[in-house]
């Protein structure tokens, strides 16, 4: 039952930006998704509140398959669990270290407040880390215990998926302007969906 209820948090909490009508533009998504919690965002405390309760359950999730994972990942359980707590650090100074405006839509805050823009960056930059980080330890875990076979090669496989997002997500603004948004809310919602499994794969014995 508790694995059950980390996972549906982990992904419900994550995907906050569905409820992007509330910052009242309807090209709210057109930019990246963290400027709907921008200072200047008149809803931006529930996109912060949101993201921050998610980091904390994954805070949870980290700490419950440190030895919750055993079984399934072996020794490398911990390193999982590691970059799992690198990700819910990396959101919460996300929440802390949350955008001055939307940038792409206000031109003369996207020329300022260049000092909060950059520390953002780090903290998001440390998110995508960590989250590509918990897909690739699993991938090595899995083939490190019985060998590149199907389950190792398919988590392989969505590490590369990701990566590939991460990577439109940076050129997306130069080559494809106004759809970084929609290419970063696929990242997140792969992401939150695989931490949710993750949450699943925990030992009952260890959440019980």
């Amino acid at each position: 039952m508790i694995r059950w209820v980390l996972a549906i948090l982990a992904v419900v909490l994550y995907n906050g930006w569905l409820a992007w009508p509330l910052n009242g533009s309807p090209d709210a998504l057109a930019g990246y998704v963290s400027e709907l919690a921008a200072a200047d965002q008149p809803f931006s405390w529930f996109f912060r509140s949101t993201d921050l309760a998610a980091a904390l359950v994954y805070a949870v999730i980290a700490a419950l398959g440190w030895r919750g994972w055993r079984r399934w990942l072996g020794r490398g359980s911990r390193h999982v669990a590691t970059a799992v707590l690198a990700v819910s650090f990396g959101t919460i100074l996300d929440v802390v270290f949350n955008l001055p405006c939307a940038r792409s839509r206000d031109e003369a805050c996207a020329a300022g407040a260049q000092l909060q823009v950059h520390l953002h960056e780090v903290t998001s930059t440390i998110v995508g880390i960590g989250q590509l980080a918990v897909i690739v330890l699993v991938a090595w875990a899995l083939a490190a215990r019985q060998g590149w076979k199907r389950e190792a090669r398919a988590v392989a496989v969505l590490a590369v998926v990701v990566a590939s997002l991460m990577v439109a997500v940076v050129v997306a603004p130069y080559v494809w302007p106004g759809m970084q948004g929609v290419v970063q809310i696929v990242q997140i919602v792969i992401c939150s969906l695989w931490l949710g499994y993750l949450a699943l794969r925990l030992s009952p014995s260890r959440v019980a």
